[in-house]
């Protein structure tokens, strides 16, 4: 039995941070083979919006042709739209019975899990997860989630709301009190 990794998304356009994930997924010791996954329409994203299918699918075969492991899967187009995540999980598990069947998210889809439909068949089902909230816990809104809260006009109150919930208490513990982050501008980060 192999384990493949599936990694969603519309990839519209696909860009370097699709790259450096399906890189770092790819070279997990876990998986076998990541299986990116190009998506016609997403159930969160306007479809007019969106770069050609076709062009899609053929760029991003043409980024990861050289990477180990990784393939393009044009699965999605196949099935009715928009596409669901569950809906894709089980036409992969009955197209690949034998594997085990991994999804790949990244934090910006985390963030909105909860809004994905079935989303807690999709956790009992491949995880064995069950729950009744789910939480994310993200100190700094950065990138796509900080553009995502600036967007709703909830940046200002995200802010207050780590502001309003710090606890001193939770500095004794704090993990990344040796560990920084460089950005390519050289500007110095906290390890979040």
């Amino acid at each position: 039995m192999s384990n493949v990794g599936l990694y969603l998304g519309t990839f519209n356009p696909i860009h370097n941070g699709h790259v450096t994930l399906a890189k770092y997924f790819s070279e997990l010791p876990e998986l076998d083979q990541v299986l990116v996954v190009i998506s016609p329409q997403s159930p969160f994203k306007i479809e007019d919006t969106f770069i050609n299918d076709i062009e899609r699918i053929e760029l991003a075969k043409t980024v990861f042709k050289n990477f180990k492991n990784v393939n393009v899967s044009d699965i999605e187009f196949k099935m009715s739209r928009p596409n669901f995540t569950i809906d894709t999980l089980k036409e992969f598990k009955k197209r690949h019975e034998y594997n085990n069947l991994i999804l790949l998210i990244g934090e910006d889809n985390l963030v909105g899990f909860n809004k994905w439909k079935d989303y807690k068949k999709i956790l009992f089902e491949k995880y064995s997860i069950v729950f009744n909230n789910l939480y994310t816990i993200t100190n700094m809104p950065i990138n796509r989630y900080e553009e995502s809260l600036r967007r709703e006009g909830k940046l200002s109150t995200y802010y207050e709301l780590l502001k309003e919930n710090f606890n001193e208490k939770n500095l004794e513990n704090l993990m990344c009190k040796k560990t920084i982050s460089v950005n390519w501008l050289g500007e110095i980060y906290d390890c979040d």
